[in-house]
Parts: C-alpha cells; sequence; structure tokens
C-alpha cells in the first residue's frame, strides 16, 4: 500500500489542485524530478513541461506548466508554485 503526502499546485490567480498523492513528476531545470512520501525537504525551480501526480484514488493526473514556477517538499508537503498551468490529457 502506497504512503500519501499533501500536495498544493498553485498560480498567482487560483489553487488548481489540493489533495494527497502518493507520486510526483515535475519538470525541474536540471531534468524531471520524481518525489515520493517521506522525501528529504527540497526546493527546486520548476520549467516548462508536464507534471504527473497519483492521487490517493489511484488515478493519475496531469497537468501542463507552460511557465517557470517553484516546488517545495517539507514535512511529508509538497507545494507547486506556477507561473500558469492547465489541465492536460
Amino acid at each position: 500500500m502506497p504512503a500519501f503526502y499533501s500536495i498544493n499546485i498553485k498560480t498567482p490567480l487560483k489553487t488548481v489542485f489540493e489533495g494527497k498523492t502518493a507520486s510526483l513528476v515535475a519538470p525541474a531545470e536540471s531534468g524531471y524530478v520524481g518525489i515520493l512520501a517521506n522525501h528529504a525537504p527540497f526546493i527546486t525551480i520548476l520549467v516548462p513541461g508536464k507534471i504527473t501526480l497519483r492521487d490517493d484514488s489511484g488515478a493519475t493526473l496531469t497537468f501542463k506548466s507552460a511557465g517557470s514556477g517553484l516546488l517545495e517538499v517539507l514535512k511529508n508537503k509538497a507545494v507547486i508554485f506556477l507561473d500558469s498551468v492547465e489541465a492536460g490529457p
């Protein structure tokens, strides 16, 4: 059974997603990064690309980041701040 952690995806205008996830893959400056539960504290700059997460129901959600952003992971919580984002296929 996978472990879950909380995640928030935000833009300056709204919260795009708020919930629990088992895994996150996001486009960082140095390449895609994967985050699981109990990850060490981490912060990175995000670049445009596809953000994928698996929510607590097991569904895979995809978002497309069109601008830059920031990912912070601390104490089983991930927060993603993006210039702009849209739900993807």
